[in-house]
């Protein structure tokens, strides 16, 4: 009532409660099913002066961007699980992601551009993933490379061959950065269903692969949507340099403005108490 999703008078609950609660958790990142359970009361409980202190925080963020975006771009808000191509200071195409799942595998924030479509992607292994989850598997199940078609380059470097096997699906896109971390498709189609997508080792992956190369190609003749289908069936890698790269701008921000509406993110990797007390210090005295 206070935040005016429900009109006061409602002892019991009705459709009118039930629809408010689900518009509370539309808000909020929270799945809306308009079920009262244990996260939505905790977000319910969260107090007034915690949230106008979030807005504070991310405001703080905006502070760090350029005026200007670019008259084309593609915003990533890491804890809305959201990608959107801007054009002109309007949203052309939307799209869901899933992001790094923890601490350890967190994307990073930064800026670059998509430079370039790659159809049937090999799946170069990082060492730490290799490391860690891969030889592991293997040394339990030694039929476990094989089935997943990894295969073993010089120097015990793995790879895994393009197909509907492949974890990064069949379109990969290429943004240069310090971090190794790009943009890919998935053959985990379900996990786009979750309201919190935290689940890759850090890199980003797309809900609509064939829209987002459809959008990036309109420069480069001849890429309709079905030609890209086409190529993504071939099994075969192929690199397409883009002729006017993207702009994109992957950020952090657990309140932000969308539809006229504040809403409020998951903070997932616990950035937030870090600013808030970076902003309470002192600044220095010179």
């Amino acid at each position: 009532v206070a935040s005016g999703d429900l009109e006061p008078g409602h002892p019991t609950f009705d459709a009118a409660v039930k629809a408010a609660v689900k518009h509370f958790q539309h808000l909020h990142g929270l799945e809306d099913d308009g079920v009262g359970g244990q996260l939505t009361i905790r977000e319910l409980n969260v107090p007034l002066a915690d949230r106008i202190r979030q807005i504070e925080i991310n405001l703080e963020r905006w502070r760090w961007l350029p005026a200007r975006l670019g008259d084309r771009h593609a915003i990533i808000n890491l804890p809305e699980f959201n990608l959107t191509v801007v054009e002109n200071e309007w949203p052309v195409l939307s799209m869901r992601i899933v992001v790094g799942k923890d601490f350890t595998h967190r994307t990073p924030v930064f800026s670059s551009e998509i430079t370039q479509v790659v159809f049937n992607p090999y799946w170069n292994v990082p060492d730490s993933i290799a490391d860690r989850e891969l030889w592991p598997e293997q040394r339990r199940d030694p039929g476990y490379f094989a089935r997943e078609h990894i295969e073993v380059l010089a120097g015990g470097r793995l790879r895994q061959k393009p197909g509907p096997w492949n974890a990064l699906g069949s379109i990969k896109f290429n943004i240069p950065n310090r971090y190794a971390v790009y943009l890919h498709d998935t053959p985990s189609r379900e996990l786009f269903s979750r309201a919190v997508r935290t689940f890759s080792h850090g890199c980003m992956r797309v809900e609509k692969p064939v829209d987002l190369a459809l959008y990036l190609l309109r420069d480069n003749p001849g890429w309709t949507k079905e030609r890209i289908i086409e190529q993504s069936k071939t099994g075969v890698e192929r690199a397409i340099d883009l002729r006017s790269p993207l702009t994109v701008h992957v950020l952090y921000w657990t309140a932000y403005v969308d539809g006229g509406e504040v809403h409020f993110a998951p903070d997932i990797y616990a950035r937030d108490p870090a600013l808030d007390a970076a902003m309470r210090k002192r600044a220095p005295r010179f």
